[in-house]
């Protein structure tokens, strides 16, 4: 037996109220980071989870600005933040390319020049070398050994053999509240952004999981 139900049997879908608050995800990777937070959506009535893949692989943090531009701050735009539901609009990114040109430090600066003291909803959540950190947190709770990262070719294929059979977005997602508290604890900041093995997910993570929290522990119970 699968020691963690599937997404689609351990809940009942729940549409979003009209009156739910909106968390859009621009998301960095293809298919990685959209599937962990695809499993999210309908858990709770009282959020809407919306993640939204890159254009054509146009990945790089300036290019997802640039789509999330014309999502909210265009004419005739097809997003509208709600200031009184406290909307919210991530920027999930990597370290690992994208740490040069100050890109990330432009997204940063373009996010910290959008909010106000009342309502800050332009985040970063950047990763530290990149988003399969995050899923490693959901299992593991010291940082990884550098001597076994640094015999796998990637990093995601570390956390792939860190995890036996690998991390699966329909199951894992629902170890979140560990993967919370771990990256919390192996947390490190300098100059502005994300040490090696750390990452701001986490932050993220709160919001998320501050909604669908009773959800979650519930289903847990019967798995």
């Amino acid at each position: 037996m699968n020691k963690y139900l599937t997404r689609n049997k351990c809940y009942d879908r729940l549409p979003p109220a009209k009156d739910a608050k909106k968390v859009y995800i621009y998301c960095e990777g293809e298919d990685t980071e959209y599937c962990y937070f695809e499993y999210f959506q309908e858990l709770s009535s009282n959020i809407s989870i919306i993640p939204i893949k890159n254009i054509k692989g146009k990945s790089d943090p300036l290019k997802l600005l640039e789509h999330a531009r014309e999502d909210f701050l265009v004419k005739g735009c097809p997003f509208i933040l709600d200031r009184d539901l406290n909307d919210e609009i991530w920027f999930v990114i990597d370290t690992d390319k994208w740490n040069c040109g100050d890109k990330i430090n432009s997204l940063r600066k373009f996010c910290d020049e959008q909010n106000d003291g009342k309502y800050s909803a332009w985040k970063v959540a950047q990763s530290n070398p990149c988003f399969e950190i995050w899923q490693y947190y959901h299992v593991y709770a010291n940082r990884p050994c550098e001597k076994d990262v640094n015999n796998c070719s990637t990093f995601k294929e570390f956390v792939n053999k860190s995890i036996p059979g690998g991390f699966d977005n329909r199951k894992k997602p629902v170890l979140i509240e560990a993967a919370i508290n771990n990256s919390k604890t192996n947390f490190t900041m300098k100059n502005g952004q994300p040490e090696k093995y750390s990452t701001e997910v986490y932050l993220l993570g709160e919001v998320i999981y501050s909604f669908t929290k009773d959800i979650i522990l519930n289903s847990l119970k019967f798995v």
